[in-house]
């Protein structure tokens, strides 16, 4: 019994070692992820004619391994991540069951955000004698309620399943600006105004370096030879001469920009 104990605790640990765990990872527990559908699941189906038959695509995404209260059907396991199903359709036959590819949490792998878009990566999965990758897109719409699969497609061993709703969205905050980070319309205005000032900073920065080189460079052409001692005092000196002169060199620039100094007239004064 003890053995058979350990041997469970292991599984439930290789499962969840490299799942995506949506209320610990960093990137994922900012995501509405399970949010855009009341079981927690995002369900959607592709159907296209192959005549004499119609052959439906059916798909499971249950990203977060938290969640296990999920409605998936009996041939897909509930520890899966993406489940497919294939389902031809023949008139007057019975639909059969042509395909079936699991993706579980095992699988999981890297997590990225490309393009204000969350991209789930899915490592190989074995399918007969084929090996295929996954990716899972979430495209934020707030005028969604539920999750909607916008498209699924097989292509160079990937499949590619493209999502649109609440779930690709980022949760607000008390203050309800969760969304600033990925959409820059929505930043407080007061924001953006403080960040465009730092290019003043910088400008300012610039000219002070700018003007301590001139002075090393000044002092040590004029002392050229000499002691560092000779050095440190044309540099104090000039210094002290720069501070001194920058009031009246900002007062006149402001006069020349303001047109507030005193005007001059040309030609003889009366004694």
């Amino acid at each position: 019994m003890k053995y058979e104990t350990v041997l469970v605790l292991c599984l439930l640990g290789s499962r969840w070692a490299n799942a995506f765990q949506c209320n610990k990872d960093e990137r994922l527990k900012k995501y509405r992820l399970g949010q855009g559908h009341g079981n927690g699941y995002v369900y959607g189906s592709v159907e296209r004619e192959t005549p004499p038959s119609t052959t439906e695509e059916k798909w499971w995404v249950n990203v977060c391994a938290e969640n296990d209260n999920n409605d998936m059907p009996s041939e897909c396991n509930r520890n899966d991540v993406l489940c497919g199903l294939t389902y031809v359709s023949v008139p007057g036959k019975d639909t059969l069951m042509t395909q079936e590819i699991e993706f579980p949490h095992s699988l999981s792998g890297a997590v990225e955000e490309v393009e204000s878009r969350l991209r789930l990566n899915l490592r190989a999965t074995k399918w007969g004698s084929e090996s295929f990758d996954a990716q899972l897109e979430f495209e934020c719409d707030d005028n969604l309620k539920t999750d909607e699969m916008v498209s699924s497609t097989w292509q160079d061993k990937q499949i590619r399943i493209n999502i649109k709703g609440p779930s690709g969205c980022l949760i607000k905050n008390e203050d309800g600006d969760g969304d600033q980070g990925r959409r820059p319309h929505l930043r407080d205005p007061e924001d953006q105004h403080n960040k465009g000032t730092s290019w003043f900073t910088w400008l300012l920065l610039y000219a002070l370096l700018f003007t301590l080189i001139y002075l090393l460079v000044t002092a040590y052409v004029n002392t050229r030879g000499g002691s560092f001692q000779d050095f440190r005092e044309e540099f104090i000196d000039r210094s002290t001469q720069l501070i001194t002169s920058l009031p009246a060199f900002v007062k006149e620039v402001a006069a020349r920009i303001f047109n507030s100094g005193p005007s001059q007239r040309g030609g003889y004064s009366a004694v």
